[in-house]
């Protein structure tokens, strides 16, 4: 909703390295005297820490500028592809595999995400159009994917603040020549109100809290099984919007629901209690 809000006010590009840009700045009074102590292993393992970072920061930044070119709906659908492009990726990277019952239970969140969004009726999932943001949000779905299996995997890590602060710092550092040539070309964009306002909530909620729980599950859960996680979105949004918007509940959100609560239990259950 917040990248919605400002379409007509400021570019994608301009958006999503704002985002970036902020976000480092809000980190450095927190990790400037950390860094210090860590020092030693930051720059022993700083390229890893950058690759590792750019799979975050560009899979984050094409999926802010697919939702200038695509649906909400197509959005979610390709967004609900995550566990398993995350499954595939596991397998070529690491050679982990999915158990059937984890198979199994992202095949039914994916099912319930679908039941959601087109409102139980299949005619509706074939009357969506393909639009132009959909190729780059499957991109994106790549690079979290990428981020999430190579995250889990890494022997080493700083500690979660400076760990935010080189995702964040990366990102603003790879998107600061496209954005340059974009504000040459077109001009930059007027900060106003409703900009200021979005920026600093796609900065804190969305980049660096999101960012910050996400770290933490993959590292604890694993790819897999916290990808799986992913298809709440469409649940906690049908939900707000009844909260915020007084939009009814209907069957199909109780089944949709259903289907992907049950999906996320077969997918987290370890192993040895299946």
């Amino acid at each position: 909703m917040a990248v919605r809000a400002v379409v007509g006010d400021i570019s994608p590009l301009a958006l999503t390295f704002g985002r970036w840009l902020i976000a480092s700045i809000v980190l450095v009074p927190f990790v400037w005297r950390k860094m210090s102590s860590e020092w030693h292993q930051l720059k022993h393992h700083w390229k890893s820490l950058v690759v590792v970072s750019a799979f975050m920061t560009v899979g984050s930044s094409l999926a802010v500028i697919a939702v200038y070119f695509t649906s909400a709906t197509n959005a979610v659908i390709v967004n609900a592809a995550q566990p398993a492009v995350t499954a595939v990726i596991a397998w070529i990277v690491a050679r982990e595999f999915l158990s059937f019952r984890q198979g199994v239970g992202v095949t039914c969140a994916f099912i319930g995400i679908l039941t959601m969004i087109s409102r139980a009726d299949p005619a509706a999932l074939l009357a969506l159009d393909i639009n132009a943001g959909d190729p780059v949000m499957l991109i994106a779905v790549v690079g979290w994917s990428l981020y999430a299996v190579y995250l889990h995997r890494r022997d080493y890590l700083p500690s979660a603040d400076i760990l935010l602060f080189i995702i964040a710092l990366t990102g603003a550092v790879i998107l600061l020549p496209f954005y340059l040539i974009e504000a040459a070309i077109v001009g930059p964009f007027t900060l106003n109100t409703n900009v200021i306002i979005s920026m600093s909530y796609m900065a804190v909620f969305p980049t660096l809290l999101a960012t910050f729980f996400w770290n933490f599950s993959v590292r604890s859960l694993g790819a897999n099984r916290a990808t799986i996680f992913i298809n709440l979105i469409p649940v906690f949004g049908a939900a707000f919007a009844m909260i915020f918007l007084g939009e009814q509940l209907f069957s199909y959100h109780i089944i949709g629901a259903v289907l992907i609560f049950v999906g996320i239990l077969l997918s987290v259950r370890k192993r040895e209690m299946a």
